[in-house]
């Protein structure tokens, strides 16, 4: 029925690539989600973690000048006074 034959060694080099690139993508990812953002730096050497707590700030005012798009943030204290 079938003519073609499947070698032992070719299946199991097809089962051990497939293996090796299931490993490898689980492995990269828990790289990528073990990075913490704080630890980041941009290129001057300004940490993100000086700016820990900042993300829950809600956006008070925006204003846009010829190069850049300003914006005014308040943490809820600030927005209830």
């Amino acid at each position: 029925m079938f003519d073609k034959t499947i070698l032992p060694s070719r299946g199991l080099r097809v089962v051990s690539a497939a293996a090796l690139g299931i490993a490898l993508a689980v492995f990269s990812a828990q790289a990528f989600s073990a990075q913490d953002k704080y630890t980041l730096r941009v290129p001057n050497g300004l940490a993100f973690s000086d700016f820990r707590g900042y993300e829950n700030w809600q956006v008070v005012a925006v204003s846009q000048t010829e190069d850049l798009l300003k914006v005014m943030v308040a943490n809820p204290t600030m927005i209830d006074a």
